[in-house]
């Protein structure tokens, strides 16, 4: 970071190419830096007006993204890890216990997953291309079975896809397996969403997820903690598509009704069979506990039962006979 500073008070191209060779799909201008300053501190002002209540959740669209960059290491287009900034200030600046990451780009956020890894305060959960560690950032570490290390042991959760494709049911599926229920057991104070949405149909990320998937598992996240979701943009290189995309989340996050729409759904679905977040996608296909593949793909329902399996242990929720499906 110093180097960086240096740097910036420079104009000398050569110089900052060689500082951005040392790192993975990285490059600098002499703006680059106060960029990724403005970036990350506009997203903890914007955490502290929904900590504080003047705002109810929020999304700070913002660039450069940050969920690949760690501690002195810079990547994958991220210089500083925005995210864990505004996790890091919650907690010793707005004294917030209990944080959960939810990272939904389509590239696994290496960075935030590296700076939580031993820290039971924040749980991180990344759903992402993964293909045994052969998609970028091409970590094995990316998988199901890096579920924290020390204080923070199990409280790292990975579901890895290992195909392409998948769209609004498996990423729903998700939410509905794992995801809720333990964010329901872990009792977060403050949701912060890497909102990265090369995911999305026709993005790079050769995904299906469509700004209406979004919308849905935006407006699960707004059950818990109060509502006090946060968004930060991360990936997303479509301007059609992310625009869109942007636009669903932003509507829902708007929607003071939205949640209250869902419990009413809830309510009226919990007595019946079938996976109440397939419901909610529209799927035609009734899915039980025990038939993910009723609504996704093989490939899909095994990596979710592969975190299932990493995770049995440390969450009661996924003790229950019927959790691995």
């Amino acid at each position: 970071m110093k180097r960086l500073d240096r740097l910036s008070n420079c104009n000398c191209s050569d110089r900052l190419d060689r500082e951005a060779e040392q790192y993975k799909s990285i490059y600098f201008t002499p703006d680059s830096l106060a960029e990724a300053k403005k970036a990350a501190t506009s997203l903890c002002r914007l955490v502290t007006d929904v900590v504080t209540n003047k705002l109810d959740n929020g999304f700070a669209i913002i660039r450069p993204p940050g969920h690949h960059a760690e501690p002195g290491m810079a990547g994958g287009y991220c210089v500083i890890n925005n995210i864990a900034v505004a996790a890091a200030y919650a907690r010793e600046k707005m004294n917030v216990k209990k944080i959960l990451i939810v990272d939904w780009d389509v590239h696994h956020g290496n960075g935030t997953q590296s700076i939580f890894i031993n820290d039971a305060d924040v749980l991180y959960f990344s759903v992402h291309r993964y293909h045994g560690g052969n998609f970028f950032p091409f970590l094995r570490s990316s998988g199901p079975n890096t579920v924290g290390t020390g204080e923070g042991e199990g409280y790292n959760m990975n579901v890895g896809w290992n195909s392409k494709g998948m769209g609004d049911n498996e990423y729903l599926q998700v939410w509905d397996k794992i995801l809720m229920p333990i964010a329901k057991e872990y009792q977060p104070e403050l949701i912060l969403v890497s909102a990265g949405f090369d995911a999305a149909q026709d993005d790079m990320g050769e995904c299906h997820v469509t700004p209406d998937g979004f919308a849905k598992l935006t407006r699960q996240l707004m059950t818990l903690a109060d509502g006090k979701v946060v968004c930060a943009l991360e990936g997303g290189y479509v301007r059609r598509v992310l625009c869109n995309c942007v636009e669903n989340v932003v509507k829902t996050l708007l929607d003071r009704n939205s949640v209250k729409r869902t419990a009413v759904m809830e309510e009226e679905l919990s007595n019946q069979d079938g996976s109440l977040l397939t419901r909610m996608a529209g799927a035609t296909v009734t899915t039980t506990t025990t038939n993910m593949e009723r609504v996704i793909n093989s490939s899909a329902a095994k990596s979710i039962r592969d975190t299932i399996s990493a995770h049995q242990k440390y969450w009661k929720c996924l003790q229950r006979d019927d959790a691995i499906g």
